[in-house]
Parts: C-alpha cells; structure tokens; sequence
C-alpha cells in the first residue's frame, strides 16, 4: 500500500511526465551575432532536457525571407512550425518548401497544446472564419494563438490596434489562452482582458527600445530571448531565456 506522502509524489511525477516542452523562437532569422547565441542556448536547454518542437514566430530569415541552411541547421534538430513576418512574405514559397506547409496559417496539436498560427500581414475575413471554426472545434486543454505582429506592446510598433480589433472577440469568446508574437526586437509579457501576451522577438535581429510603457505591460526587458512552454493539461508554464540560458521571466498559467 502507497502511504498518502507517496501518491502524491506519484502524482506530480506522473504529471510531469505528461509535460510537453515546446521551444518558441521570434525574428530570429538575422545573420548577426545575436543569432548563433540563441541557436546555442537553445541546443544546451535541448540536450539537458529535449524539447519536441521548435514554433517561431515570424522574420524567419533576413531581409527578404529566402531560406540560409545555416541558420536552420544551427537549432535543435526538431520540427519547426513557422509563423511567417514581413520579412518573409517575398520568399514565401521557398518557405513553405522549407517547412513543409502550403499557406501562410493553420493549427497544429502538440501534446496538451493546440497552436493557432496566424498570418498577420494578410489576416483578412476568410482567415478570420477559419480561426473562430478552429478554435470552436478545438479540444485542446491550451490554447496558443501565434502571429507576427503583437496586439499588446511597449516597442516601437506598440501594438497593432487593427489586429486588436479583429482578434479579441474571438480571443475571449473562445478561452485562448496565450498570444505569443515577435516584430518588436525585445521582451514583454502583457495581461489584458484575461488573456497572457508574450512578445519574443530577440531571437537574434538587433534589439529596440521601449517607447512607452503600456499599461498592460507586466514585465519588460530590452535582451534577446527564446521561451520554453512546458504543459500538462492543468498548467501551462512559460519560462523565457537569454542568451546565456538564464531566466528572464516566467510565468504559470492554471486550469
């Protein structure tokens, strides 16, 4: 007979196991000396404990998004579900090639997450019925929107207020969770109308300033970064690391 004292590690070892880790990479594709840090820190988080997936969220490859072998190649040897930016809309094809895909947004299940990868340079009504169908149907115990261009920032772009507009009514309606999204070359989590917003654009490009402090901003920090997403089907953790592979931030998110 199992005393209580060993149930309940039973239990949260079971619970870890369950975790899927899931590596989230923004506007990374920049042929700097930011980038191979990253790359770096990333394979040593990969190696101390794998991770199943790497998501990006957009600027896939500097200036005009052709594809560099070497960049790919420098990453963890996992799958990488794109979310494409503007500076991947010239080479787009070249890109679906590259990663497998045939349009620039669609869903995909990793474990206790489903992904919502969305197409911010081009979100029009059809891409808007295709996301409320998704996420109607969607099952998924988390529920991660990605894009390219933030709703929530602080950066020099400070938050597309179109997007907003378009995007929150489903966002609420349908209980997601997290938006993650690159463009601004910083790091920012933001809290607005329940839902947790993560800006991750230090994958390597160059990094911005802050141009003024949003009110939903929460946490902020000029640095490049990467995140990790670990969930089980009652908490989503997200923990964001610098180049160095220190914490910068992280938060948890409960059922």
């Amino acid at each position: 007979m199992y005393s209580v004292k060993s149930l309940v590690f039973l239990v949260v070892l079971g619970s870890l196991a369950l975790a899927q880790r899931i590596a989230v990479l923004g506007d990374w594709g920049a042929d700097s000396p930011f980038r191979p840090q990253i790359a770096a820190a990333m394979r040593a988080t990969h190696q101390q404990k794998p991770l199943e997936a790497i998501v990006t969220l957009g600027d896939n490859f500097y200036p005009s998004g052709v594809p560099v072998q070497r960049f790919v190649n420098d990453l963890p040897k996992l799958r990488i579900y794109p979310t494409f930016g503007n500076h991947d809309i010239p080479a787009l094809e070249a890109q679906f090639k590259l990663f497998g895909l045939y349009r620039t947004y669609y869903s995909v299940t990793l474990g206790n997450i489903e992904f919502f990868v969305l197409y911010s340079e081009g979100f029009d009504m059809a891409q808007r019925a295709w996301l409320e169908s998704a996420l109607r149907a969607s099952s998924a115990p988390w529920k991660v929107v990605t894009l390219h261009r933030p709703l929530y920032s602080s950066g020099l772009y400070g938050g597309s207020h179109t997007l907003r507009q378009a995007l929150e009514p489903l966002l609420t309606k349908y209980q997601v969770n997290l938006v993650l999204a690159g463009h601004e070359h910083d790091y920012e989590r933001s809290q607005a109308k329940g839902i947790t917003h993560i800006v991750s654009g230090g994958g390597g490009a160059w990094l911005r300033g802050f141009i003024f402090i949003r009110p939903q901003s929460k946490f902020h920090q000029e640095t490049h970064s990467y995140l990790v997403l670990e969930a089980t089907p009652e908490q989503l953790s997200i923990t964001a690391y610098n180049a160095k592979n220190n914490i910068i931030d992280q938060t948890m998110l409960q059922r």
